[in-house]
């Protein structure tokens, strides 16, 4: 009798535990896609969009993207790898010197002024077949999107790497000494 009233409990228990960990899972995907529902459509879309393109326009439009995506992809894959390697050059053992860490984040600062660069030369390049009206739409489209975000924060990805950004240039002060001291 006691082992029959154990057997049902530990049934009733996997059973509750079940139940909790498919409700759970239920709710992670409603907020996923409700906060895909709310992001509305990707920038670049919605620009084309307001734009008012004619079909010649929006032919040439498509030549140029494929080339600029893949550009991008390219710089961004290069800017994950000397993330990567900053937070090895990091976790490394002995503590690297402030020289080395300087570098590799002064690397990833020119991979991030060349990726602002390539957006602005493509923006550039979709002006020059658009009329004017076209342009200020995309000019008040722009306005629009940076105002949207507080003063030096982007929309981010993943929410990893935001804030003002790396430390400035040379003038920069290196930052305290870290780790271990006096062993």
């Amino acid at each position: 009798m006691k082992r029959d009233w154990l057997l049902y409990l530990v049934v009733f228990s996997l059973a509750l535990n079940a139940g909790t960990i498919g409700a759970v899972a239920y709710l992670r995907y409603q907020d996923r896609q409700a906060a895909r529902e709310e992001a509305g459509p990707p920038p670049f879309r919605e620009l084309l969009g307001r734009l008012n393109l004619k079909p010649e326009q929006r032919q040439t439009l498509r030549r140029l993207v494929p080339e600029h995506q893949r550009r991008l992809r390219e710089m961004r894959q290069e800017l994950r790898a000397k993330r990567q390697e900053l937070l090895n050059l990091m976790k490394a053992e002995p503590l690297p010197a402030w020289p080395a860490v300087q570098g590799k984040v002064r690397e990833i600062s020119r991979l991030q002024g060349q990726l602002e660069e390539e957006v602005v030369q493509h923006l550039l390049r979709l002006q020059q077949h658009l009329d004017a009206e076209q342009r200020a739409a995309m000019a008040a489209f722009l306005e629009q999107r940076f105002a949207a975000f507080p003063a030096g924060r982007g929309p981010g990805r993943g929410g990893r790497w935001r804030g003002p950004g790396p430390p400035g240039g040379p003038e920069c002060p290196p930052p305290p000494p870290f780790g271990r001291q006096g062993e």
